[in-house]
Protein backbone atom coordinates (compact mmCIF):
# COMPACT_ATOMS: atom_id res chain seq x y z
CA UNK A 1 0.00 0.00 0.00
CA UNK A 2 1.43 3.47 -0.89
CA UNK A 3 2.32 5.96 1.99
CA UNK A 4 0.99 8.80 0.98
CA UNK A 5 1.85 10.93 4.61
CA UNK A 6 4.52 13.21 2.73
CA UNK A 7 5.39 15.37 5.27
CA UNK A 8 7.20 14.44 8.82
CA UNK A 9 5.65 17.63 10.48
CA UNK A 10 2.01 16.29 9.28
CA UNK A 11 2.65 12.67 11.96
CA UNK A 12 5.72 10.11 10.20
CA UNK A 13 4.07 7.43 11.87
CA UNK A 14 0.57 7.27 11.77
CA UNK A 15 0.34 5.66 8.15
CA UNK A 16 2.92 2.90 9.49
CA UNK A 17 -0.01 2.13 12.67
CA UNK A 18 -2.63 2.32 9.97
CA UNK A 19 -0.85 -0.11 7.83
CA UNK A 20 -0.34 -2.87 10.80
CA UNK A 21 -3.97 -2.08 12.43
CA UNK A 22 -5.56 -3.28 8.59
CA UNK A 23 -3.27 -6.16 7.82
CA UNK A 24 -4.21 -7.43 11.55
CA UNK A 25 -8.10 -6.86 11.10
CA UNK A 26 -7.90 -8.37 7.35
CA UNK A 27 -6.26 -11.36 8.55
CA UNK A 28 -8.95 -11.81 10.93
CA UNK A 29 -11.89 -12.16 8.62
CA UNK A 30 -10.61 -14.00 5.88
CA UNK A 31 -12.36 -17.19 4.89
CA UNK A 32 -10.58 -20.74 3.96
CA UNK A 33 -13.31 -21.12 1.51
CA UNK A 34 -12.65 -17.79 0.02
CA UNK A 35 -8.65 -18.29 -0.47
CA UNK A 36 -9.36 -21.45 -1.96
CA UNK A 37 -12.06 -20.13 -4.61
CA UNK A 38 -10.05 -17.39 -4.98
CA UNK A 39 -6.63 -19.37 -5.72
CA UNK A 40 -8.37 -21.40 -8.21
CA UNK A 41 -9.40 -18.37 -10.31
CA UNK A 42 -6.20 -16.44 -10.25
CA UNK A 43 -4.58 -20.04 -11.74
CA UNK A 44 -7.19 -19.97 -14.33
CA UNK A 45 -6.61 -16.41 -15.24
CA UNK A 46 -2.36 -16.79 -15.09
CA UNK A 47 -3.30 -19.61 -17.47
CA UNK A 48 -4.74 -18.06 -19.84
CA UNK A 49 -8.25 -18.85 -18.91
CA UNK A 50 -10.81 -16.95 -18.00
CA UNK A 51 -11.19 -14.24 -15.48
CA UNK A 52 -10.89 -14.85 -11.22
CA UNK A 53 -14.68 -14.55 -9.71
CA UNK A 54 -15.04 -12.04 -7.41
CA UNK A 55 -14.93 -13.15 -4.07
CA UNK A 56 -17.43 -11.04 -1.76
CA UNK A 57 -17.01 -9.64 1.46
CA UNK A 58 -20.26 -9.08 3.37
CA UNK A 59 -19.71 -5.58 4.73
CA UNK A 60 -19.18 -4.01 0.75
CA UNK A 61 -22.77 -3.41 -1.58
CA UNK A 62 -22.60 -4.31 -4.74
CA UNK A 63 -22.11 -0.67 -6.58
CA UNK A 64 -23.29 1.08 -9.81
CA UNK A 65 -21.13 3.44 -11.74
CA UNK A 66 -23.37 6.22 -13.17
CA UNK A 67 -22.50 8.17 -15.70
CA UNK A 68 -22.93 11.91 -15.01
CA UNK A 69 -26.29 11.91 -16.83
CA UNK A 70 -27.27 8.70 -14.90
CA UNK A 71 -27.43 6.10 -17.39
CA UNK A 72 -25.50 2.67 -15.91
CA UNK A 73 -21.93 2.45 -17.01
CA UNK A 74 -20.63 -0.74 -15.77
CA UNK A 75 -20.97 -2.54 -12.21
CA UNK A 76 -18.64 -3.08 -9.71
CA UNK A 77 -17.87 -6.23 -7.36
CA UNK A 78 -17.28 -5.50 -3.41
CA UNK A 79 -13.40 -6.54 -3.04
CA UNK A 80 -12.60 -9.25 -0.94
CA UNK A 81 -10.83 -9.17 2.26
CA UNK A 82 -6.59 -9.32 2.07
CA UNK A 83 -5.51 -12.83 2.01
CA UNK A 84 -4.71 -14.57 5.42
CA UNK A 85 -1.08 -15.40 5.82
CA UNK A 86 0.63 -18.63 4.97
CA UNK A 87 1.94 -20.91 8.28
CA UNK A 88 5.37 -21.26 8.30
CA UNK A 89 5.52 -24.99 7.28
CA UNK A 90 3.70 -23.97 4.31
CA UNK A 91 5.25 -25.49 0.81
CA UNK A 92 7.45 -22.93 -1.44
CA UNK A 93 10.23 -22.92 1.13
CA UNK A 94 13.44 -21.91 -0.08
CA UNK A 95 13.51 -18.28 -0.44
CA UNK A 96 17.11 -17.84 0.02
CA UNK A 97 17.90 -20.44 -3.25
CA UNK A 98 15.07 -19.40 -5.88
CA UNK A 99 16.24 -19.84 -9.52
CA UNK A 100 17.48 -16.33 -10.89
CA UNK A 101 15.68 -16.93 -13.92
CA UNK A 102 12.22 -15.44 -12.14
CA UNK A 103 11.26 -19.56 -11.46
CA UNK A 104 9.80 -19.79 -8.10
CA UNK A 105 9.66 -23.49 -6.61
CA UNK A 106 6.34 -24.65 -6.37
CA UNK A 107 4.54 -22.53 -8.44
CA UNK A 108 4.35 -22.29 -12.31
CA UNK A 109 6.58 -20.13 -14.79
CA UNK A 110 5.08 -16.93 -15.29
CA UNK A 111 4.30 -16.20 -19.27
CA UNK A 112 3.75 -12.09 -19.78
CA UNK A 113 0.89 -12.00 -22.73
CA UNK A 114 1.97 -9.20 -24.36
CA UNK A 115 5.99 -8.40 -23.79
CA UNK A 116 6.58 -4.45 -24.53
CA UNK A 117 8.55 -2.11 -23.47
CA UNK A 118 8.15 1.37 -22.02
CA UNK A 119 6.11 3.55 -24.09
CA UNK A 120 8.29 6.92 -25.22
CA UNK A 121 5.07 9.52 -24.73
CA UNK A 122 4.37 10.88 -21.60
CA UNK A 123 2.12 8.59 -20.41
CA UNK A 124 -1.25 9.10 -17.70
CA UNK A 125 -1.35 6.58 -14.97
CA UNK A 126 -3.21 5.79 -11.67
CA UNK A 127 -2.87 3.78 -8.38
CA UNK A 128 -5.40 1.01 -7.25
CA UNK A 129 -5.34 -0.96 -3.87
CA UNK A 130 -5.31 -4.07 -6.03
CA UNK A 131 -4.15 -6.95 -3.66
CA UNK A 132 -7.45 -6.50 -1.50
CA UNK A 133 -9.84 -5.19 -4.88
CA UNK A 134 -11.01 -7.23 -7.84
CA UNK A 135 -8.33 -7.09 -9.65
CA UNK A 136 -10.16 -7.58 -13.21
CA UNK A 137 -12.93 -5.51 -12.54
CA UNK A 138 -10.17 -2.33 -11.38
CA UNK A 139 -7.74 -2.96 -14.25
CA UNK A 140 -11.03 -2.96 -16.50
CA UNK A 141 -11.79 0.57 -15.15
CA UNK A 142 -8.25 2.14 -15.30
CA UNK A 143 -7.79 1.21 -18.40
CA UNK A 144 -11.40 1.18 -20.19
CA UNK A 145 -12.64 3.83 -18.74
CA UNK A 146 -10.49 6.61 -17.42
CA UNK A 147 -8.36 5.50 -20.63
CA UNK A 148 -5.28 5.43 -18.60
CA UNK A 149 -1.93 3.51 -19.46
CA UNK A 150 0.01 3.19 -16.88
CA UNK A 151 -0.43 1.41 -13.27
CA UNK A 152 1.41 1.37 -9.92
CA UNK A 153 1.61 -1.89 -7.81
CA UNK A 154 3.49 -1.41 -4.45
CA UNK A 155 5.23 -4.73 -3.65
CA UNK A 156 6.14 -4.94 -0.14
CA UNK A 157 9.16 -7.30 -0.04
CA UNK A 158 8.25 -9.23 3.30
CA UNK A 159 4.93 -10.24 2.00
CA UNK A 160 6.83 -12.19 -0.47
CA UNK A 161 9.65 -13.13 1.75
CA UNK A 162 8.11 -13.47 5.12
CA UNK A 163 11.22 -15.76 6.53
CA UNK A 164 14.71 -16.98 5.12
CA UNK A 165 13.89 -19.91 2.41
CA UNK A 166 10.39 -19.47 2.79
CA UNK A 167 8.34 -17.84 -0.33
CA UNK A 168 4.09 -16.79 0.74
CA UNK A 169 2.59 -18.50 -2.75
CA UNK A 170 -0.78 -16.63 -2.57
CA UNK A 171 1.02 -13.38 -3.17
CA UNK A 172 3.11 -14.30 -5.90
CA UNK A 173 0.41 -15.88 -7.29
CA UNK A 174 -1.87 -12.69 -6.73
CA UNK A 175 1.15 -10.52 -8.40
CA UNK A 176 0.95 -12.73 -10.94
CA UNK A 177 -2.73 -12.25 -12.05
CA UNK A 178 -2.47 -8.44 -11.59
CA UNK A 179 0.12 -8.62 -13.71
CA UNK A 180 -0.80 -10.92 -16.35
CA UNK A 181 -4.42 -8.76 -16.27
CA UNK A 182 -3.01 -4.71 -16.43
CA UNK A 183 -0.70 -6.53 -19.36
CA UNK A 184 -3.67 -8.17 -21.16
CA UNK A 185 -5.61 -5.02 -20.70
CA UNK A 186 -3.09 -2.12 -22.17
CA UNK A 187 -1.42 -0.85 -19.03
CA UNK A 188 2.45 -0.46 -18.40
CA UNK A 189 3.30 -0.99 -14.79
CA UNK A 190 5.47 0.15 -12.74
CA UNK A 191 6.31 -1.89 -9.51
CA UNK A 192 7.43 0.00 -6.05
CA UNK A 193 10.05 -2.23 -3.91
CA UNK A 194 10.08 -1.42 -0.23
CA UNK A 195 10.13 -3.32 3.14
CA UNK A 196 12.67 -6.14 3.50
CA UNK A 197 11.63 -8.62 5.58
CA UNK A 198 12.97 -8.82 9.64
CA UNK A 199 15.09 -11.50 8.69
CA UNK A 200 17.47 -9.54 6.45
CA UNK A 201 17.89 -6.41 9.19
CA UNK A 202 19.42 -6.14 12.74
CA UNK A 203 16.92 -3.55 13.18
CA UNK A 204 13.57 -4.41 13.93
CA UNK A 205 11.91 -1.74 15.70
CA UNK A 206 7.93 -0.69 15.10
CA UNK A 207 7.75 2.47 12.70
CA UNK A 208 11.18 1.69 11.19
CA UNK A 209 11.78 -0.13 8.07
CA UNK A 210 14.33 -0.01 5.54
CA UNK A 211 16.61 -2.08 3.31
CA UNK A 212 18.78 -5.37 4.58
CA UNK A 213 21.57 -4.92 6.34
CA UNK A 214 23.18 -7.06 3.27
CA UNK A 215 22.51 -4.87 0.00
CA UNK A 216 22.64 -7.97 -1.81
CA UNK A 217 19.83 -9.39 -0.62
CA UNK A 218 18.08 -6.63 -1.79
CA UNK A 219 19.63 -7.14 -5.33
CA UNK A 220 18.58 -11.37 -5.27
CA UNK A 221 15.23 -10.27 -4.47
CA UNK A 222 15.16 -7.18 -7.17
CA UNK A 223 16.42 -9.74 -9.78
CA UNK A 224 13.87 -12.02 -8.86
CA UNK A 225 10.97 -9.78 -9.48
CA UNK A 226 12.56 -7.75 -12.79
CA UNK A 227 12.92 -11.79 -14.61
CA UNK A 228 10.01 -12.62 -13.30
CA UNK A 229 8.47 -10.51 -14.93
CA UNK A 230 10.07 -9.24 -17.56
CA UNK A 231 8.29 -7.44 -20.40
CA UNK A 232 5.15 -7.54 -18.17
CA UNK A 233 7.00 -4.74 -16.02
CA UNK A 234 8.16 -1.50 -17.50
CA UNK A 235 9.37 0.73 -14.95
CA UNK A 236 10.69 -0.12 -11.20
CA UNK A 237 11.00 2.29 -8.37
CA UNK A 238 13.76 1.46 -6.38
CA UNK A 239 12.60 1.98 -2.33
CA UNK A 240 10.42 4.49 -1.21
CA UNK A 241 10.92 8.20 0.77
CA UNK A 242 14.44 7.20 1.47
CA UNK A 243 15.15 10.72 3.49
CA UNK A 244 12.40 9.15 6.63
CA UNK A 245 13.68 7.15 9.19
CA UNK A 246 10.03 4.98 8.89
CA UNK A 247 11.22 3.76 5.70
CA UNK A 248 14.76 3.82 5.59
CA UNK A 249 16.39 2.57 8.89
CA UNK A 250 19.77 1.16 8.75
CA UNK A 251 22.62 0.57 11.31
CA UNK A 252 24.32 3.55 11.08
CA UNK A 253 21.11 5.05 11.97
CA UNK A 254 21.92 8.32 9.39
CA UNK A 255 19.67 9.24 6.55
CA UNK A 256 22.58 9.82 3.97
CA UNK A 257 21.94 9.74 0.31
CA UNK A 258 25.57 8.16 -0.31
CA UNK A 259 24.05 5.27 1.54
CA UNK A 260 20.93 4.92 -0.70
CA UNK A 261 23.64 5.65 -3.64
CA UNK A 262 25.53 2.31 -2.73
CA UNK A 263 22.32 0.66 -2.44
CA UNK A 264 21.92 1.37 -6.09
CA UNK A 265 24.85 0.40 -7.05
CA UNK A 266 24.30 -2.80 -5.86
CA UNK A 267 20.74 -3.28 -6.76
CA UNK A 268 20.94 -1.79 -10.57
CA UNK A 269 23.28 -4.10 -11.44
CA UNK A 270 21.63 -6.82 -10.83
CA UNK A 271 17.87 -5.75 -12.29
CA UNK A 272 19.86 -4.76 -15.49
CA UNK A 273 21.34 -8.30 -15.73
CA UNK A 274 17.85 -9.55 -16.50
CA UNK A 275 15.80 -6.77 -17.63
CA UNK A 276 18.14 -4.52 -19.79
CA UNK A 277 15.06 -2.79 -21.07
CA UNK A 278 13.29 -2.05 -17.95
CA UNK A 279 12.80 1.63 -16.32
CA UNK A 280 15.24 2.11 -13.24
CA UNK A 281 13.26 4.86 -10.87
CA UNK A 282 14.92 6.80 -8.19
CA UNK A 283 12.74 6.20 -5.18
CA UNK A 284 10.66 9.09 -4.79
CA UNK A 285 11.50 11.18 -1.78
CA UNK A 286 8.85 12.94 0.87
CA UNK A 287 9.01 16.44 0.15
CA UNK A 288 9.46 17.35 3.79
CA UNK A 289 10.71 21.13 3.94
CA UNK A 290 12.66 20.41 6.86
CA UNK A 291 15.60 18.63 8.58
CA UNK A 292 15.42 16.62 11.58
CA UNK A 293 18.72 14.72 11.93
CA UNK A 294 17.98 10.81 11.76
CA UNK A 295 14.43 11.58 11.21
CA UNK A 296 14.26 13.19 7.84
CA UNK A 297 16.08 15.53 6.01
CA UNK A 298 14.69 18.04 3.67
CA UNK A 299 14.26 16.53 0.14
CA UNK A 300 16.07 19.36 -1.70
CA UNK A 301 19.11 19.06 0.46
CA UNK A 302 19.07 15.14 -0.15
CA UNK A 303 18.48 15.31 -3.53
CA UNK A 304 22.23 17.92 -3.84
CA UNK A 305 23.08 14.80 -1.85
CA UNK A 306 22.11 11.99 -4.26
CA UNK A 307 23.43 14.18 -6.95
CA UNK A 308 26.95 14.75 -5.47
CA UNK A 309 27.32 11.02 -5.00
CA UNK A 310 26.70 10.17 -8.20
CA UNK A 311 23.84 8.70 -7.91
CA UNK A 312 21.89 9.97 -11.64
CA UNK A 313 24.19 7.51 -13.58
CA UNK A 314 21.98 4.68 -12.14
CA UNK A 315 18.27 5.72 -12.33
CA UNK A 316 16.79 6.51 -15.79
CA UNK A 317 14.40 8.75 -13.95
CA UNK A 318 13.98 10.59 -11.13
CA UNK A 319 11.18 9.77 -8.57
CA UNK A 320 8.19 12.32 -7.48
CA UNK A 321 5.72 12.80 -4.85
CA UNK A 322 3.41 15.18 -5.20
CA UNK A 323 1.22 16.37 -2.40
CA UNK A 324 -0.89 19.24 -3.71
CA UNK A 325 -2.19 20.42 -0.26
CA UNK A 326 -4.29 23.16 -0.82
CA UNK A 327 -2.65 24.69 -3.28
CA UNK A 328 -3.45 24.96 -7.00
CA UNK A 329 -0.59 23.05 -9.03
CA UNK A 330 0.43 26.09 -10.83
CA UNK A 331 1.47 27.92 -7.90
CA UNK A 332 5.05 28.31 -6.78
CA UNK A 333 6.04 28.59 -3.27
CA UNK A 334 7.42 31.76 -3.61
CA UNK A 335 5.22 34.11 -5.78
CA UNK A 336 2.86 35.40 -3.50
CA UNK A 337 -0.06 32.78 -3.97
CA UNK A 338 -2.75 33.23 -0.65
CA UNK A 339 -5.67 31.98 0.09
CA UNK A 340 -7.61 33.84 2.39
CA UNK A 341 -10.24 31.49 3.08
CA UNK A 342 -8.31 28.65 3.68
CA UNK A 343 -8.33 27.32 6.95
CA UNK A 344 -4.86 25.13 6.64
CA UNK A 345 -2.52 28.23 6.70
CA UNK A 346 0.53 26.27 6.51
CA UNK A 347 1.21 26.97 2.81
CA UNK A 348 0.90 30.97 3.28
CA UNK A 349 1.83 31.56 7.17
CA UNK A 350 4.74 29.13 6.89
CA UNK A 351 5.80 29.54 3.09
CA UNK A 352 8.05 26.63 1.49
CA UNK A 353 8.77 24.56 -1.47
CA UNK A 354 7.57 21.62 0.32
CA UNK A 355 3.82 22.92 0.40
CA UNK A 356 4.04 22.89 -4.10
CA UNK A 357 3.67 20.95 -6.81
CA UNK A 358 4.90 23.18 -9.08
CA UNK A 359 8.08 23.89 -6.99
CA UNK A 360 8.72 20.57 -6.08
CA UNK A 361 8.72 19.08 -9.57
CA UNK A 362 10.42 22.31 -11.21
CA UNK A 363 12.71 22.32 -8.02
CA UNK A 364 14.06 18.55 -8.23
CA UNK A 365 14.47 18.94 -12.54
CA UNK A 366 16.54 21.48 -11.85
CA UNK A 367 19.09 19.88 -8.90
CA UNK A 368 19.34 16.70 -11.91
CA UNK A 369 18.33 17.84 -14.83
CA UNK A 370 17.46 14.52 -15.05
CA UNK A 371 13.82 12.78 -16.56
CA UNK A 372 11.04 12.63 -13.72
CA UNK A 373 8.60 9.90 -13.32
CA UNK A 374 5.72 11.27 -10.74
CA UNK A 375 4.77 7.94 -9.06
CA UNK A 376 2.21 9.50 -6.91
CA UNK A 377 0.04 13.22 -7.16
CA UNK A 378 -3.15 13.98 -6.03
CA UNK A 379 -5.22 16.33 -4.10
CA UNK A 380 -7.20 15.61 -0.65
CA UNK A 381 -10.76 16.43 -0.20
CA UNK A 382 -13.33 15.31 2.43
CA UNK A 383 -16.38 17.01 0.76
CA UNK A 384 -19.38 14.77 0.45
CA UNK A 385 -17.46 11.79 1.89
CA UNK A 386 -19.57 10.09 5.02
CA UNK A 387 -18.64 8.01 7.69
CA UNK A 388 -19.77 4.50 7.69
CA UNK A 389 -22.56 3.26 9.90
CA UNK A 390 -26.30 2.33 9.49
CA UNK A 391 -27.48 4.39 8.27
CA UNK A 392 -24.49 6.86 7.18
CA UNK A 393 -23.48 9.39 8.91
CA UNK A 394 -23.51 13.01 7.66
CA UNK A 395 -21.42 14.41 4.52
CA UNK A 396 -17.97 15.93 5.60
CA UNK A 397 -16.59 14.58 8.13
CA UNK A 398 -13.54 15.80 9.96
CA UNK A 399 -10.20 15.16 8.10
CA UNK A 400 -8.01 12.60 9.68
CA UNK A 401 -5.42 14.19 11.64
CA UNK A 402 -2.66 15.85 10.19
CA UNK A 403 -4.73 16.10 6.66
CA UNK A 404 -7.00 19.35 7.80
CA UNK A 405 -6.19 20.60 4.30
CA UNK A 406 -8.11 18.48 2.51
CA UNK A 407 -10.81 20.44 4.56
CA UNK A 408 -10.37 23.42 2.14
CA UNK A 409 -10.30 21.43 -0.89
CA UNK A 410 -13.41 21.15 -2.42
CA UNK A 411 -14.40 17.66 -4.67
CA UNK A 412 -14.39 19.70 -8.16
CA UNK A 413 -10.84 21.64 -7.04
CA UNK A 414 -10.06 17.75 -6.71
CA UNK A 415 -10.58 17.40 -9.99
CA UNK A 416 -9.80 20.30 -11.86
CA UNK A 417 -6.22 19.97 -10.17
CA UNK A 418 -5.41 16.82 -11.31
CA UNK A 419 -5.92 17.81 -14.91
CA UNK A 420 -4.06 20.87 -14.47
CA UNK A 421 -1.32 18.96 -13.05
CA UNK A 422 -1.25 15.89 -15.99
CA UNK A 423 -0.91 18.98 -17.83
CA UNK A 424 1.87 20.95 -16.26
CA UNK A 425 3.74 17.46 -16.30
CA UNK A 426 2.90 16.53 -20.18
CA UNK A 427 3.79 20.57 -21.37
CA UNK A 428 7.36 20.22 -19.09
CA UNK A 429 9.10 17.96 -21.87
CA UNK A 430 11.11 16.08 -18.96
CA UNK A 431 8.02 14.25 -16.99
CA UNK A 432 8.35 10.60 -18.25
CA UNK A 433 4.92 9.80 -16.59
CA UNK A 434 2.15 10.90 -13.62
CA UNK A 435 0.09 8.51 -11.44
CA UNK A 436 -2.63 10.04 -9.39
CA UNK A 437 -3.23 8.67 -5.79
CA UNK A 438 -5.47 6.96 -5.67
CA UNK A 439 -8.41 5.44 -7.52
CA UNK A 440 -10.21 3.16 -4.65
CA UNK A 441 -8.12 3.12 -1.23
CA UNK A 442 -11.35 4.70 0.38
CA UNK A 443 -13.35 1.68 -0.27
CA UNK A 444 -10.92 -1.06 0.79
CA UNK A 445 -9.17 0.39 3.33
CA UNK A 446 -11.54 -0.61 5.83
CA UNK A 447 -12.12 2.51 8.30
CA UNK A 448 -13.22 5.50 7.95
CA UNK A 449 -12.69 8.32 5.74
CA UNK A 450 -11.48 10.42 8.77
CA UNK A 451 -9.15 7.90 10.05
CA UNK A 452 -7.32 6.84 7.08
CA UNK A 453 -5.36 9.37 5.40
CA UNK A 454 -5.50 7.56 2.08
CA UNK A 455 -9.20 7.78 1.84
CA UNK A 456 -9.74 11.59 0.91
CA UNK A 457 -7.43 11.49 -2.25
CA UNK A 458 -9.46 8.91 -3.42
CA UNK A 459 -11.51 9.24 -6.94
CA UNK A 460 -13.87 6.92 -5.88
CA UNK A 461 -16.43 7.67 -2.80
CA UNK A 462 -17.03 5.71 -0.03
CA UNK A 463 -19.72 3.51 -2.12
CA UNK A 464 -17.59 2.86 -5.14
CA UNK A 465 -19.31 5.76 -6.88
CA UNK A 466 -17.20 8.33 -9.04
CA UNK A 467 -16.07 11.57 -7.95
CA UNK A 468 -16.28 14.82 -10.10
CA UNK A 469 -12.18 13.30 -10.15
CA UNK A 470 -13.16 10.46 -12.13
CA UNK A 471 -15.08 12.15 -14.77
CA UNK A 472 -12.58 15.05 -15.21
CA UNK A 473 -9.95 12.15 -15.50
CA UNK A 474 -11.82 10.52 -18.38
CA UNK A 475 -12.81 13.40 -19.99
CA UNK A 476 -9.60 15.46 -20.11
CA UNK A 477 -7.73 16.27 -23.18
CA UNK A 478 -4.90 14.05 -24.48
CA UNK A 479 -2.91 14.95 -27.46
Amino acid sequence: MSRYSFSPKLDPNRERRRRLALGAAAFAVLLVVGIALFVIGIRALTGGGAAPAPTKAPFVPVVTILAPGGETQQEMPPAPAEPAAQPPDAPGAGASTMDPRGALPGLPDFVCPNPRPAPAEFGYGIQSNWPVGDIGQFNTIMAEQLKLNWTKAQVRWVDYEPEDGQIFDFKWQLLDAFTADANKKGLNILFGIIDAPAWTRSINEPGLLGPPDDFQQAARFFAKVAARYKGCVQAIEVWNEMNLDREWTIPSRQIDAADYVRFLQTVVPAIRAVDPNIVIVMGALSPTGSTNPGKWMDDFEYMDRFVDAGGLQYVDCVGVHLNGYNMPPDKAWDEGYNDPTASFRGPFDNPNHSWSFKSTLFGYYEKTKKQMCVTEFGWASMENLMTRGDPPQPLNPPAPPGFEFALDNTEQEQADWIVQGFQIMRDSGFVRFGIVFNLDYIIKVGGEPNQENVSPYSILNHQGMPRPAFYAIQNMPRP
